[in-house]
């Protein structure tokens, strides 16, 4: 009887290393068979796209919007695409600096979109600005290259009043020449010079026939806005802003 149970154990020792050795087998084939459980997951990125029906285009979307960040999203100051791109260009009565700026309610009523404001107190047909912030200092025909630059759709020159007792006939009428030249099919737009003093210069008066003349010499739109500023002092009220502000809506509706 002794001599058996050796043997036993012997044999039960085999079927365990059988038994490993078979399931190390079993799961190297199952691995052959399966590649999905060998191979590591594929990382998906995603990119923004714009689908064909939207009205973003690459014209009016800026190269900022779009970035690999995951962060990034559209622009929501992006001007729908019916809008239109103007150039402000005046004197300190379109200064952003204005209570109640007149460029806001026209460019929010009309659909101006964006809209660039090179205004500056002291620039005009034949005068220049003794400062400025961003613009170069020089009168209007100075800023044609800077206008041009931006490609607006409408261009709107609003002065006159820093100009004085100077005749403007020359000046005005190479300054609208100049710029028809350089935008060919902008809409161009002259605002009647106003003022803010208690009396209204006779000159004022001579400066609205000079500018009408010179603007519609190249198919552009001359607005008289009136003199709702007079008395006010240094700058036109809100209340002088919101009257010129509807003159030219209601014009150009």
């Amino acid at each position: 009887m002794s001599s058996r149970r050796p043997r036993t154990l012997l044999s039960a020792i085999g079927l365990v290393a059988l038994a490993l050795v078979a399931g190390g087998l079993s799961a190297a084939a199952l691995l052959q068979s399966n590649p999905i459980a060998a191979t590591p997951a594929p990382v998906y990125t995603s990119a923004i796209t714009a689908p064909t029906s939207s009205p973003i285009t690459q014209e009016t979307v800026p190269s900022s919007a779009l970035s690999s960040s995951p962060e990034s999203t559209l622009d929501d100051s992006i001007p729908p695409h019916n809008a239109s791109k103007v150039v402000i260009i005046g004197d300190v009565y379109s200064d952003i600096s204005a209570p109640n700026l007149w460029t806001l309610t026209v460019a929010e009523e009309l659909e101006w979109s964006p809209v660039v404001n090179i205004s500056d107190p002291g620039r005009g047909y034949v005068r220049a600005p003794s400062s400025c912030d961003i613009y170069a200092c020089s009168n209007f025909r100075g800023t044609i290259s800077t206008v041009a630059e931006h490609n607006p759709d409408i261009v709107v020159t609003f002065g006159g009043t820093a100009d004085g007792d100077n005749d403007l006939s020359t000046a005005a009428s190479e300054y609208f020449a100049a710029l028809r030249e350089a935008l060919p099919a902008a809409e161009l737009i002259a605002i009647s010079p106003v003022t803010s003093e208690d009396e209204v210069p006779y000159f004022l008066r001579l400066h609205d026939q000079t500018i009408s003349a010179a603007v519609e010499a190249v198919d552009g739109i001359f607005i008289d806005v009136g003199q709702p500023g007079v008395g006010d002092g240094e700058q036109l009220s809100a209340e002088a802003q919101d009257e010129v502000a509807q003159a030219i809506i209601e014009e150009l509706s």
